[in-house]
């Protein structure tokens, strides 16, 4: 197993499992509790809509997290299908991680240091020809 591809799917484990299904599977009762009395319009995103629709927000994290750990885990067994939804996960995120401020500045950190790390596991030395 190449090392790069190792520690990629490692980050993709941790911001899978803990940052996206975790924080929402874990803090899901809280904001539903904090949001049945009008008390959860704090600045988690920077655009309205994701504030004003922030349990179904977490109810997609998870469901982001649980994709990106079953890519990472393709990745981890060196399955090709794992390394293509990786790359797409990581493209996804940082397409959207700019919607997601200041949130999506972890998530565009752990996710290009994780396409990063693939990309150059792929192709190592392969030259530009």
């Amino acid at each position: 197993m190449n090392k790069k591809f190792k520690i990629a799917s490692i980050l993709m484990i941790i911001h899978g499992a803990i940052m996206e299904a975790g924080t929402g599977i874990f803090m899901m009762p809280l904001v539903l509790k904090l949001g049945a009395n009008g008390n959860i319009k704090q600045h988690v995103f920077a655009i309205d809509f994701f504030r004003d629709n922030i349990v179904l927000m977490m109810a997609m994290g998870v469901i982001f997290g649980v994709i990106r750990v079953i890519g990472a885990v393709g990745v981890l067994k060196n399955r090709m299908w794992g390394f293509i939804l990786a790359m797409i996960n990581c493209i996804v995120t940082m397409t959207v991680m700019l919607f997601m401020i200041p949130s999506g500045i972890a998530d565009g950190i752990l996710a290009c240091t994780a396409m990063v790390l693939l990309l150059v596991g792929y192709y190592d030395k392969k030259e530009i020809k």
